[in-house]
Formats: C-alpha cells, structure tokens, sequence
C-alpha cells in the first residue's frame, strides 16, 4: 500500500509565519496487522524496494498538492517516494496564496543562473536528510537518486532548477503545463525562453485544452494566444539534443489541470481553463511519468527502451509526440 507521513521545513529567506512549509512524502508501505500498527496508524516500509529514490513535486500557483496524490500511488509501487507541499506566501494584489516558493529576483535577468529560484528545494532536501536518520523511513531514502516534476508554475521552477551544479544528485526531470517562458514584467525581452541543460532526461507535457496558458501569453509578449505554443517553443528552442531522452508529449484531449484529480474549483484559475470530459488523458501523463522515473530514477533499462519507444505505448489522446 501506499502511505505518507507529515513532515516540515523552513525557509531562512522568508519572513515568518511564512518561512514554514508543510510536507507530505508518500512511500510504499507493507501492512502487517500488527497491534502497534492498528493503534497507531504508522505502517512500516516496504523493505523489500528500499532504499528509494526520490521525486519532489513543485505544485502550480494555489493549487492544492492533494491533487497530485493519485500520482504519488502510482509511483510508490516502483519504489519511488514523492514529496508534496504546501507553502503559503504573499502574492500579488495583496493577497496570499499557496506557492511552490518562487524567488523572482533569482529570474531577472542580472541573477538568473546565479543561484536557485525554487525556494523550497534545498530546505526539503534537508528536512529529507533529517528523516533519513530519525524516522520512519530512516535509512530507507536513497537521497543520490533525485527527479524534479511540476505543474504550471511549479513546472517551470522544476524546468529552471534543473541544475546539476546546484543539485548533483538530479536524474530526471517531468512537467505538464508548462515552459520557460519568463514575463517580460522581471526585465526580460518579449518572447525570451530559458534554456534547459543538456545531459538530464526531460519529459515536458502539455494539453491541447490549456486555458490557463493561453490565457496568460500576454505576459510573455506572446500576440496570439495558444495553449501549447510557447511548450512547443520550449521544446523546440530551449531543450537539447539528448539521444532521445527528451520528449515532448501533447494530448489532444487535455487541459491545464487534467494532472489534478480531484478537481478543485474553490482555488485557483481553473475559471479560465477550457472544459474537458475525458479522464483518459491522466492515465496516459501517469503512464508516461512512471516510465521516465522507473527508466532514469530507478534506473532500469527496459523501461529507459520503452520511454524511447513512447508512442507504441498506446497512450491515449496522443496529438504530438517527438524526441530528442
């Protein structure tokens, strides 16, 4: 079975009560029906995958992590622990909101490169570290095998980050929903992408449906626009050749938030998303995800042949696929 535990870490950069997120990290649990476990609800690892490699998870802009749970139970019998969060910090307009922890000044152009602008990366790393020495997981985390995944803006911070130099221990990196793309508000000319780094296996989805991403092209000095364009760009101008592991995967069928299960309406933009009845477009993100992070994370090479051979693999609602 899959469980999680609850766990958090700080943010020196912040300013409380805002330095303070709170984590999530799923693991692959074996159930016993012993007495300490019926009273107190913790289920031991399943020795038998351990030690896990790891996939943190950079949610989009108020978006609740809960609803990328259903990903985190298809990874966890692979082996693979994921870690959510949830982080609340000053936003625009001023209001707050639940953020994947985005520092600006580390995307204007006089810093960018410099140092991380995915705020919450390196303090979850290390309250992982500290899990891995007092916890129920102890000595269960294999924190030299890591994948970077995310969602609208918590895909590109995963797309930005993907920093060998500033996280050595990366192997992998997914996101639906999104691009590099900068906003031209942070000092970047129209149109600017930023460039992902050659060597680290990239899988960057998309949906044919995406509201939000069409909705928002003005702020990249995008005239016209698209819901996959500036993904397409992305792929086409800003991501390597890498012996075909990089691969873009757009769904026909697909909108921005067809990665979330449950839908959440009371929270984010989901107002300006498009519409869509089909269910099956998730299977397939989760189908391709899996064979990515059991190819690269888990290092296992039938499945880096079939991530190569994505589109025999029957997913679904499929309207681009192309490698690199």
């Amino acid at each position: 079975m899959t469980r999680c535990i609850f766990d958090a870490f700080k943010i020196e950069s912040l300013q409380p009560p805002y330095d303070t997120g709170i984590a999530r990290i799923y693991y692959p649990a074996q159930y016993s029906g012993s007495a300490n476990e019926q009273d107190t609800g913790l289920i031991p690892a399943d020795e038998s995958l351990a030690p896990y490699p790891v996939l943190i998870l950079f949610h989009g802009m108020n978006t609740d992590s809960a609803g990328y749970r259903w990903l985190a139970e298809a990874l966890a019998p692979l082996g693979i622990v994921t870690v959510t969060y949830q982080l609340v910090s000053e936003a625009t307009y001023g209001s707050r909101a639940v953020t994947p922890g985005i520092d600006l000044e580390a995307l204007t152009p006089e810093k960018f490169g410099t140092t991380p602008s995915a705020q919450a990366a390196q303090p979850i790393l290390e309250m992982l570290e500290r899990l891995n020495s007092d916890s129920l997981l102890a000595g269960k985390l294999d924190l030299t095998r890591l994948a970077f995944g995310g969602h609208s803006a918590g895909g590109t911070l995963a797309l930005l980050n993907a920093n060998q130099e500033w996280f050595p221990s990366l192997r992998a990196v997914f996101t639906y929903g999104a691009h590099t793309g900068v906003s031209t508000a942070l000092g970047w000319p129209e149109e600017t992408l930023l460039p992902f780094p050659p060597n680290l296996p990239l899988l960057l989805m998309g949906g044919e449906q995406d509201g939000c991403i069409a909705h928002s092209a003005h702020h990249y000095g995008d005239a016209t626009p698209s819901a996959t364009a500036r993904i397409e760009q992305t792929f086409e101008k800003a991501v390597p050749q890498n012996d075909g592991k990089n691969t873009l995967l757009l769904l026909n069928d697909a909108n921005h938030f067809a990665i979330c299960t449950p839908a959440d309406e009371t929270c984010g933009r989901g107002y300006i998303d498009t519409p869509t009845t089909s269910h099956r477009a998730r299977e397939s993100i989760g189908q391709a995800i899996c064979t990515l992070l059991k190819g690269f994370l888990c290092e296992d090479r039938e499945a880096q042949h079939a991530y190569r051979e994505l589109d025999n693999a029957n997913l679904a609602h499929i309207s681009k696929l192309v490698s690199k």
